[in-house]
């Protein structure tokens, strides 16, 4: 990621909140809807951005099952706790602070869920070396 690909984004989140601030006055349903649209436009163009560097860290665990497994849990880990983050963000700035907390623990199983298998290889590889 460059210097001026992270500026555009951070002009284009504070023309956001600017105008988002703007419309909260008369309609703030818009005013939601704007910041969850660029949210979404920013995470989009982050996600793409790191194609490139998710590749690469798959070539440096190329080597092993269990590298392999730990590595795609961690991408998956990483994915799900950015979009509970914003989705939790986004039910916060709505005014909702009990269903912010759903979404955090819904994103905090959802990990758990996908960790499952790296933890159930881990528990085969002990059984193998206790016998």
């Amino acid at each position: 990621m460059s210097a001026g690909a992270l500026l555009g984004i951070g002009v284009c989140a504070l023309c956001a909140a600017v105008l988002g601030t703007l419309v909260k006055k008369s309609n703030r349903e818009y005013a939601l809807l704007l910041a969850a649209l660029t949210a979404v436009l920013i995470l989009a163009w982050a996600v793409e951005s790191a194609a490139p560097l998710v590749e690469q860290i798959m070539d440096l665990a190329g080597g092993g099952e269990l590298g392999g497994l730990c590595l795609s849990v961690m991408l998956k880990a990483v994915g799900l706790t950015v979009l509970g983050q914003l989705a939790a963000q986004l039910c916060k700035d709505a005014g909702e602070a009990a269903l912010a907390y759903g979404v955090e623990l819904a994103a905090k199983i959802a990990v758990l869920a996908v960790a499952m298998p790296v933890l159930a290889q881990l528990f085969d590889f002990l059984g193998e070396i206790i016998q």
